[in-house]
């Protein structure tokens, strides 16, 4: 019985020497954490919101007028191109096909034309010689049929045009100087005219601002404000008010901190970047602003 006692007395020093080497162990890697550094306020009195990295231009999705299989891919994600720029083409294979029948219809017609022609020569010189031997509707009706088939040929030239125009459609290209901010197109995948596959954006940066509606109050026009990239407060840049989005909304854009609250409302306010930044951005991140305010000092 004694022998029993014992073992459990080592047991229980084993197992306290255990928690203990595990709770200081704990303590130890805690304190090699590196503490995130603070942000160096820029103002005295300021409002504090969350901005998000948007495209000058806004995002543009990038659309046609046609739809189809797309033949080829001439751009990806992070491309920049110029105005004008062939970004992507549709497979016109079935719409081409018409071509050869249009060409046949025009010469089908242009042939029609030579025999007016002809015929209304032979009445025309058939009236200089004696005006009775041509009746007025006999010459009417020559005259008819020659002015039809002229008609018929500029018809057929007009619906060559036409396709020929809309065989262009079936490229589409870029609308403005910018990025490609995102393209899942591929060769072979079916385009839709509402497809989002392909978004395209100015190479300027501008930063919506989300300020709660508690402080809306102190907001004023034209308030110069300052942005911090997330994780590196030392990495900073200078905003300019461009306008106001006067409607507050509820807040759709969550930053993930456990006391936020998401019933919030909030008024966006929109600032451009005049500078390019000496660090990257892009679209869709999430700085911390600071708006300047007399308010509230």
């Amino acid at each position: 019985m004694r022998t029993f006692f014992i073992l459990i007395f080592i047991s229980l020093i084993g197992l306290a020497i255990a928690l203990g080497t595990i709770y200081y162990g704990d303590l130890q890697k805690s304190g090699n954490n590196v503490a995130l550094p603070s942000i160096k306020l820029p103002y005295k009195s300021f409002i504090a919101g969350t901005g998000i990295v948007e495209a000058g231009s806004k995002n543009i999705i990038i659309g046609s007028q046609i739809g189809g299989v797309v033949k080829k891919v001439f751009v990806q994600s992070g491309d920049r191109v110029h105005k004008g720029e062939l970004l992507f083409s549709v497979n016109d294979s079935k719409a081409r096909a018409n071509i050869p029948v249009l060409e046949a219809g025009i010469q089908t017609a242009l042939a029609k034309v030579q025999s007016a022609k002809h015929q209304f020569e032979i009445i025309k010189n058939m009236k200089k010689v004696s005006a009775s031997m041509v009746t007025k509707e006999k010459y009417t009706q020559v005259v008819d049929v020659y002015n039809e088939a002229k008609k018929n040929v500029k018809l057929a030239q007009q619906k060559r045009e036409t396709l020929l125009k809309i065989l262009k459609l079936y490229k589409v290209y870029a609308p403005i100087d910018g990025i490609i901010l995102r393209s899942n197109l591929t060769v072979g995948s079916y385009f839709d005219t509402h497809s989002k596959a392909l978004v395209l954006g100015s190479d300027s940066y501008n930063v919506k601002v989300n300020i709660n509606e508690f402080d809306t109050w102190k907001f004023e026009k034209g308030a110069e404000a300052t942005a911090f990239i997330r994780g590196n407060p030392d990495e900073k840049v200078k905003l300019s008010y461009l306008y106001i989005i006067p409607t507050v909304t509820p807040k759709t854009n969550l930053t993930g901190s456990p006391t936020e609250q998401t019933d919030t409302r909030v008024l966006q306010v929109v600032y451009k970047i005049e500078q390019s930044p000496s660090f990257s951005l892009y679209v869709g991140e999430m700085l911390d602003v600071f708006i300047k305010s007399a308010k509230g000092e």
